[in-house]
């Protein structure tokens, strides 16, 4: 009787824990929310490969797809991707500094000699499966990295003629820039800086509150900013910085995933990267082409002018890393070595 109690509570129990699992069925569909930074028509090349996603995964994978922050916000995106009010979202790590403080230092620093859009975005992937800082960084959050997309290489922008050839040239102007080290160094020059969301840059521009924006040219044409600019210091392939937008999936999200639908994403992350790559590249050419014809004054830099403000901002850079370095990131300047050496490959 002993016995044949003992195996009936241990039944009872192992139903019970049953009865608290959620077992994924093969039948199982799963709705995903996504937000996206960027009107549809500037996301057209990753929702062409979540589209591919979803017909593979033949049924079991539907995306929403939410534009031009509908669902999620600069501020917000993090926390709505760790408490699932998002799937996924494309991040833009370059308005969160303090979060992702090593992603941005080996990519959005200013007058880094990156080689162009593509190159940066496979070097960082390079990197953050070689360095745990960085894998780190987002897991700590519940996020779970998936890939990223590169963004056009930042210039200058300004509403007039005013032609910036070396930094002094921008002493007494007002420009937008997200980046602290680029403030700094505006400011250090004489200019002044602006905070301001990318929704207001139109505005702002217009209204002659400030003299130009410090960003990328396909921003600056999908917020209705083209028509009040005068004048482009360009600076190359690497412009004054080139940010990446990560795509990132919340990881309750991705655990609640099984196996073969995870590999779906996986098996994708380079196709989505090239895709949206190549959209934004065209775009940015495009967009640069017309400015050219239709008489904004252009200053292209050569390298040996990109070389000054490089120079001028070297000072600046290195004592950026050293106050990482001192106030508990460690491995920055390590990093910052192992980049450079990727570069000079």
């Amino acid at each position: 009787m002993k016995k044949l109690l003992v195996l009936v509570l241990a039944a009872c129990l192992s139903i019970g824990l049953l009865g608290g699992l959620t077992v994924a069925s093969a039948d199982d569909v799963y709705e995903l929310n996504v937000s996206f930074a960027a009107p549809e028509f500037s996301t057209e090349g990753i929702t062409a490969v979540l589209d591919q996603i979803q017909e593979a995964s033949e049924g079991r994978l539907k995306f929403n797809y939410y534009y031009s922050w509908s669902l999620s916000s600069v501020p917000t995106v993090v926390d709505d991707l760790s408490s699932g009010v998002v799937d996924i979202a494309a991040v833009p790590i370059n308005e969160h500094l303090n979060t992702f403080t090593y992603s941005n230092l080996i990519t959005y620093t200013p007058f880094l000699p990156l080689k162009g859009m593509r190159e940066t975005a496979v070097m960082f992937n390079e990197l953050f499966n070689e360095w745990e800082c960085l894998q780190n960084e987002y897991s700590m959050l519940g996020l779970h990295y998936w890939t990223n997309y590169p963004c056009p290489a930042y210039n200058i922008y300004t509403t007039t003629d005013h032609q910036i050839k070396v930094p002094s040239d921008m002493a007494g102007l007002k420009l937008i820039t997200s980046s602290k080290l680029m403030s700094d160094f505006v400011a250090a020059n004489g200019g002044a800086v602006v905070n301001s969301p990318v929704t207001d840059y139109a505005t702002n521009l217009n209204t002659n509150v400030v003299d130009g924006v410090i960003n990328h040219i396909n921003v600056l044409a999908a917020f209705g900013c083209l028509d009040f600019l005068g004048a482009v210091t360009t600076f190359g392939e690497s412009g004054t910085a080139m940010n990446l937008m990560m795509m990132c999936i919340s990881q309750n999200c991705w655990d609640s995933l099984p196996e073969d639908l995870q590999a779906l994403f996986t098996d994708n992350a380079d196709a989505l990267l090239n895709a949206q790559c190549d959209q934004d590249t065209a775009m940015s050419e495009n967009n640069l082409k017309n400015m050219r014809e239709s008489g904004v004054a252009f200053t292209d830099l050569t390298e040996e002018e990109i070389a000054v403000w490089r120079d001028a901002f070297d000072e600046m850079r290195q004592g950026y890393i050293d106050e990482l370095e001192s106030t508990g990131f460690d491995q920055a300047q390590e990093l910052y070595d192992a980049l450079m050496e990727k570069l000079a490959e």
